[in-house]
């Protein structure tokens, strides 16, 4: 197998590229990086993984943690970085962007007028944060407390100084390293669509565990509850799961409870029907997947 090379490195790199595929790093897939409340989070969390050891510590400023939709930003540089490096352009960890170029790339059907403000307030949050963790990035592990970016800079604000026309910003070194190293994956454009925080973590976390398959995952609703980071009480999540399921929202994953035995496992299959079938015939799930349909009914 031969090695993928990024290309080689300039000292800014202006984001520019018109349709680039949506990438995200494998690792804020994986761990609760990202806020799911709607107000202001200065909790300070920790997470541990007994199964692999992995730890991370957020420590929010006063504005707040940042939150799953502040993640858009770190989406769509990923996603114009890791576009430019399949081109063989030089790249950096230190971008400009147009506020216009990723608002149509991550909010095109809504009203983008006060986004411009907004934006401030999630460079605030990726910047003020502190994280402290093991999870290794490109083999390498960072032993002090960094930011999900290093600084960012307001290149043009709007005429009445409150928001920001063109950003520049710089992402952090653990960050870089994953997308310097191709610790990504490809996301629908339909991800953005998602409105509610919880159905984002949800997908990305099917997407991650899927597997190379990308066709079933299951997992406890308990070891779910605790990977999303939610705040919520078992109860409460357990509710907002089955509205999910209900609701069937999700691109490329159905969501399912599997009742066979208690407590419940949640599982994601893939709404490719023939990858579905092949994967089933193969593990021989057919009926296992019948009792699944029958005790999940749609309506």
């Amino acid at each position: 197998m031969v090695k993928r090379v990024p290309p080689e490195q300039g000292d800014l790199f202006k984001m520019h590229i018109v349709n680039a595929a949506v990438k995200d790093d494998i690792h804020s897939m994986e761990y609760p990086l990202f806020s799911l409340a709607k107000r202001a989070d200065t909790e300070v969390r920790e997470y541990r993984d007994a199964r692999n050891g992995k730890s991370l510590k957020i420590i929010p400023s006063a504005y707040g943690m940042p939150t799953i939709f502040d993640k858009d930003l770190l989406i769509y540089a990923m996603s114009q970085l890791a576009a430019a490096m399949n081109q063989g352009q030089p790249v950096s960890r230190t971008i400009v962007f147009q506020t216009s170029d990723f608002l149509n790339a991550t909010k095109p059907d809504k009203d983008g007028g006060k986004n411009y403000t907004l934006i401030i307030g999630s460079l605030r949050r990726l910047r003020g944060t502190t994280l402290e963790t093991n999870i290794e990035t490109g083999g390498k592990l960072e032993t002090e407390g960094f930011g999900y970016i290093d600084d960012y800079k307001i290149v043009q604000p709007t005429s009445r100084g409150k928001g920001a026309l063109a950003v520049q910003m710089s992402l952090s070194p653990w960050l870089y390293r994953a997308l310097m190293n191709f610790e990504i994956l490809t996301l629908p454009k339909g991800y953005f669509a998602l409105g509610q925080p919880i159905e984002r973590r949800l997908y990305e976390l099917a997407r991650k565990h899927a597997g190379s398959t990308g066709v079933i995952w299951k997992i406890s609703m308990q070891r779910l509850l605790e990977k999303t980071g939610s705040k919520q009480s078992p109860n409460e999540f357990a509710k907002q799961v089955r509205a999910i399921i209900k609701s069937d929202s999700l691109p490329d994953y159905r969501v399912f409870l599997d009742k066979a035995k208690k407590p419940y496992n949640v599982v994601f299959l893939t709404r490719n029907n023939k990858a579905l079938i092949e994967e089933l015939e193969k593990k021989n799930l057919f009926d296992w997947y019948e009792e699944l349909l029958k005790s999940n009914p749609r309506e």
